[in-house]
């Protein structure tokens, strides 16, 4: 019997211990191995309890491999185990069979399972150790609320483990926060090397939960530096969790691609699965309009802004140039209060003042959004009894519960007096109709959208393991959240099309429900991968600062819609001028180039960029094409000192819009950019 299987095309090439089946080698054409295995190999790991004991685990290099084929051309492997070896010895009943195909150089594997002898609690699938690039560091990125993340492999491990429940170092998707958990954890994962990588995720699209985790062997050299030994390798598993009666059990088919270049040409093959954006029919989002999010009461009760007061600052966002308004707060128990039924307060006006306000917008052509918040009912609250039934429960049929939202007060902040939130199971049609009504009724008092607030996540809850739900117990959590944006449209009627629903932090899958993604992105070293992976998708960001130039240039930079939000959203217009004044004149200056900056693309390779060729700027590019392919670039500048730049890839002279300002020519090798500035270069 040989020694080894292996399957391979130009680019990649697998090899498979014949023994146990498990992985040996990972090799990528012109980089090298990407695998230090150890002894037996890697592919799997079932978490199976036994007898009291739930770290019972079968995994791959203490297996037996019963059949391993190979096509004729290479290609594809067929592996088998009959009767599977636990990790205490205890021998099980069952079979596993792993298909593996290399296609396009990447390598997809699908695994099915039958074990009537035990329970499966969780499949570790592909469960890859001795991961170590030929040469150079390794990281691990991916997105979390539409912005790129980067974790530390090698040489420094960057850990985020319960230290006294794991081995070894580790970094989970999530891990220590379940609550805000979004399906998958991230999409997919880069395992970014210097100059190439190795991309996973699932094959296709899927709503099933999937979690990833990678661990450092055999552990730190050095562990307040974080600094790895010269043979540590990491250790990559994506982690499955199939419903608890599947004693059979076919896992979503998963791929692992290897790309060559930056870690965003991992992305490429993420791309290739993505469904269209939905672009809203409605009119208004066709254009730069800069929005305001003012929250009117929060869950203490304390009246900020009545509704005649809202008239006055819905007067004041017309009269400043802000074209649309998010309206938090509104409603009974205030923001995030007495969730998940929404009336308008009794103490900022009622209805009927509500509904003064919202026509006094249509009247000034400022567009109204109403925030909203369905996936939590408040114990204790009033409206507990009615959606008990249908909150999302644990194995154990407890609810799952976590702390609710702080705000103001000290015993708030302190956690003494935090109502719980509890999550609801979107599972159960009848809540679905439930919040559609209610939605349609927003529509008919003249709202012209809604925000659904923490829409990304469904809390702890990741499975629903009620039996009375109308689905399989231990169902993802995820899989409606596509049909509750329908269903609300579908309660809408004449008019839905028009009608947006926006969400917060709108995520993978979501985009092609939503019509707007809202969300924060304050940060010097955000990474705007949800734009990347987006392009055309209308995406907000928030502006917290007096004078917030540079998160004005961060919009303009990855074409976010701009939402003013002086005090944390508790203030108006008049109380940032600074920031108000900047970013309306950064909006008619993308007004003017529309066709490049607000429905063109974000692109990446075009080989054209900016440098700093005198002063000390420190400098954001982004490159954006329109529908007939000519490109433009924009420049920030973040530093708190002017720089010049020198810009590749463009014409010798070229155009340089600036938003103080007409149009200028200049010497592509000499742009002055003031501190704190931005320009578009043509």
């Amino acid at each position: 019997m040989p020694r080894s299987i292996t399957i391979a095309d130009d680019r990649i090439s697998i090899t498979f211990d014949a023994a146990t089946g498990g992985i040996v080698a990972v090799s990528q054409e012109g980089v090298g191995p990407w695998l230090r295995s150890p002894a037996g190999g890697s592919l799997f790991v079932f978490e199976v309890p036994r007898h009291g004991d739930r770290t019972v685990v079968v995994e791959t290099a203490a297996q037996t491999l019963s059949a391993g084929t190979v096509s004729p051309d290479g290609r594809t492997a067929q592996l088998t185990w009959d009767g599977l070896a636990t990790s205490t010895g205890e021998r099980l009943g069952g079979r596993i069979e792993v298909r593996a195909a290399v296609d396009d150089g990447a390598l997809e594997l699908t695994l099915r399972f039958a074990i009537p002898d035990a329970d499966v609690e969780a499949v570790r699938f592909p469960a890859v150790r001795g991961i170590s690039p030929a040469h150079g560091g390794l990281e691990y990125r991916g997105v979390d609320y539409s912005t790129g993340t980067r974790v530390r492999l090698l040489p420094v491990f960057d850990n985020n483990s319960p230290y006294w429940g794991t081995t070894f170092p580790d970094h989970a998707s999530g891990n220590l926060r379940p609550e805000v958990i979004a399906n998958p954890t991230s999409p997919f994962v880069v395992l970014a090397g210097d100059e190439a990588g190795l991309t996973v995720l699932a094959a296709a699209p899927t709503l099933e939960f999937i979690g990833w985790r990678t661990s450092l062997e055999p552990g730190y050299l050095d562990s307040l530096s974080r600094t790895t030994s010269a043979d540590a390798t990491v250790t990559f598993e994506a982690i499955h969790f199939p419903t608890p009666s599947a004693h059979e059990r076919e896992l979503p088919a998963m791929r692992v691609a290897p790309y060559r270049g930056e870690w965003t040409a991992g992305t490429d093959v993420y791309r290739a699965t993505q469904g269209p954006t939905r672009r809203s029919r409605a009119t208004w989002l066709d254009e730069p309009r800069s929005w305001l999010q003012v929250q009117l009461m929060s869950t203490e009760g304390e009246p900020r802004y009545d509704f005649d007061a809202l008239v006055d600052i819905i007067e004041e966002c017309a009269a400043t140039g802000i074209g649309a308004i998010q309206i938090t707060g509104w409603n009974e128990g205030g923001q995030d209060g007495l969730v998940p039924v929404h009336r308008p307060a009794q103490k900022l006006g009622g209805l009927a003042g509500l509904r003064r306000a919202l026509e006094r917008a249509r009247e000034l052509d400022v567009k109204t959004v109403l925030y909203v918040k369905y996936v939590w009912v408040e114990k204790p609250g009033p409206y507990w009894a009615e959606f008990e039934a249908s909150v999302a429960r644990d194995p154990n049929g407890q609810p799952y519960a976590q702390p609710g939202p702080v705000y103001h007060s000290s015993r708030k902040r302190y956690g003494i007096s935090t109502p719980w939130y509890v999550p609801l199971c979107f599972g159960v049609e009848a809540v679905r109709d439930r919040f559609a009504r209610e939605v349609a009724e927003l529509h008919s008092w003249g709202a012209d959208g809604v925000l659904a607030d923490e829409s990304l996540y469904h809390g702890r809850s990741l499975m629903c393991f009620a039996e009375d739900h109308g689905h399989a117990p231990g169902a993802s959590s995820f899989l409606w959240d596509g049909q509750f944006v329908e269903d609300l449209r579908r309660a809408i009627g004449e008019g839905a099309d028009e009608f947006v629903i926006a969400a917060e932090g709108a995520y993978d899958e979501q985009f092609e429900h939503y019509d707007v993604s809202y969300f924060r992105s304050f940060s010097a070293n955000h990474v705007p991968l949800g734009r990347m992976l987006r392009p055309d998708a209308r995406i907000v960001t928030a502006l917290i600062g007096s004078d917030d130039r540079n998160m004005v240039n961060q919009s303009l930079l990855y074409g976010y819609a701009l939402s003013f939000e002086p005090f944390n959203f508790k203030g108006r217009p008049g109380d940032m001028p600074a920031t108000v004044a900047y970013g309306t004149a950064v909006d008619a200056l993308r007004t003017e180039l529309a066709e490049w900056l607000w429905n063109g693309s974000l692109t990446t390779g075009d080989d054209i960029d900016a440098r700093v060729v005198d002063g000390g700027g420190d400098l954001r590019t982004a490159v954006w094409r329109n529908a007939a392919g000519t490109s433009c670039l924009v420049v920030a500048n973040y530093a708190e000192e002017a720089c010049t730049v020198a810009v590749t890839g463009l014409a010798e002279a070229v155009q340089v819009h600036r938003p103080d300002g007409a149009a200028a020519s200049a010497p592509a090798s000499g742009i002055m950019l003031p501190a704190r500035s931005v320009v578009v270069v043509k």
